[in-house]
């Protein structure tokens, strides 16, 4: 496919993707708008939760050396930073301890499922691309992925909480832009005694569409040429402009990332690593270490460190995903509790608000504000459901 044909078949997908039209994640031919698959009360019929069942199971068994030691890793980010590389960047041996949680597995999972079944062309396909198709267009399933969407961030849910049953070390890979799951994802956490790490990968609004466009062609390429029939994942442009667009010019991530690494009493270490957009043509470039942060004790402020480094160097400094190497008398499960403070943010039941109001004041500082405050509608197409 030449560089005009990608350019238009691009530009096509992308008005599609545009809130109430064919790939909407709301659109007629959404997984969860089935009847035969979904409830009207939200719940999964008896035939869909057996293949929900199925997938979770797999992924369990994709991830066998998983240890059980409740440790948690948070990874926050827009679209297209290259958060997998910097996973595996930092884990390197000890990343197959850790069960990966991100819903984007489960788009991929539940095409492949739809591809076995018949369901693709049955159901989900809207006649929208049917027509385009008759008229020479080609679309492959992962350019529809936001129909599975909503179905996928339920499974991804439901995957971190039997993890979090069993006391699996987990990854959860994901954006971070809603203050709201984050919250809720603090409150899972603390209910369950982890330790938790924030890592945040920031790039720029460039940088990320970008590395958005040139991971879906080179996906797209290569179905073309009879590699993965699946394709490539698009990601909408209404949300990859959304992510950025948030509080006192901050991008939502960073300001989420930073929130729950300070609301949440179990966060033992916060990263901030960021790429520049010179780097954006560089395939190994390493993020800059521009804030790290650690809490000694569970429910204590977390300090920050100071002076920048490259993840390079965060590696080498301790032989595991964690820089911090002081030690914690790890909470048991329900030790701690999160409760609703004045305003409707979460503060530790055992702080005084005084404590939790001045760490509050740090993220403002940044200009991080409290995002309740400028809340807005996610895009139709949102992919914050992870946390």
């Amino acid at each position: 496919m030449d560089g005009d044909a990608l350019t238009r078949h691009m530009e096509l997908v992308r008005e599609l993707s545009k809130q109430g039209h064919a790939l909407d994640r709301f659109a007629p031919t959404a997984t969860k708008n089935n009847r035969r698959w979904w409830r009207l009360d939200g719940k999964p019929t008896k035939a869909r939760a057996r293949l929900h069942k199925k997938l979770i199971a797999d992924a369990f068994a994709q991830s066998p050396g998983v240890k059980q030691e409740r440790k948690a890793i948070v990874f926050a980010g827009p679209p297209g930073a290259g958060k997998s590389s910097l996973r595996r960047e930092l884990l390197q041996e000890k990343e197959g301890d850790y069960l990966v949680i991100d819903a984007d597995d489960f788009k991929k999972a539940l095409m492949k499922q739809a591809l076995a079944d018949g369901s693709y062309e049955s159901f989900i396909k809207p006649d929208a691309i049917r027509e385009l198709e008759a008229a020479g267009a080609q679309f492959f399933p992962l350019e529809l992925s936001s129909l599975v969407h909503e179905e996928s961030s339920y499974l991804a849910k439901r995957l971190r909480r039997r993890a979090m049953a069993n006391g699996d070390n987990i990854v959860i890979d994901s954006v971070l832009s809603s203050q709201e799951d984050a919250a809720k994802l603090s409150a899972e956490l603390v209910a369950a005694g982890y330790e938790v790490q924030v890592i945040d990968l920031e790039v720029p609004y460039e940088f990320s569409q970008q590395k958005i466009r040139e991971r879906w062609a080179e996906a797209r390429r290569d179905a073309l040429s009879g590699g993965d029939p699946l394709g490539g994942r698009w990601v909408p442009s209404d949300y990859a402009r959304y992510v950025f667009d948030g509080p006192n010019g901050v991008p939502r991530p960073e300001a989420v990332a930073r929130w729950l690494a300070e609301h949440c009493p179990l966060v033992k270490q916060y990263r901030l690593f960021r790429k520049k957009m010179e780097q954006v043509n560089q395939p190994h470039a390493v993020p800059t270490l521009e804030t790290e942060m650690t809490r000694a004790t569970p429910g204590g402020p977390l300090t920050e460190a100071t002076g920048k480094r490259d993840a390079s160097d965060a590696k080498r400094t301790t032989p595991g995903p964690t820089l911090n190497t002081a030690t914690t008398k790890k909470p048991k499960p329900n030790e701690l509790r999160i409760r609703p403070a004045r305003g409707g943010t979460p503060s530790l039941g055992s702080q005084k608000d005084g404590r939790t109001h001045q760490t509050v004041g740090t993220a403002k500082q940044q200009g991080i504000s409290n995002l309740s405050s400028t809340k807005q509608p996610a895009p139709s197409h949102s992919t914050h459901l992870m946390v």
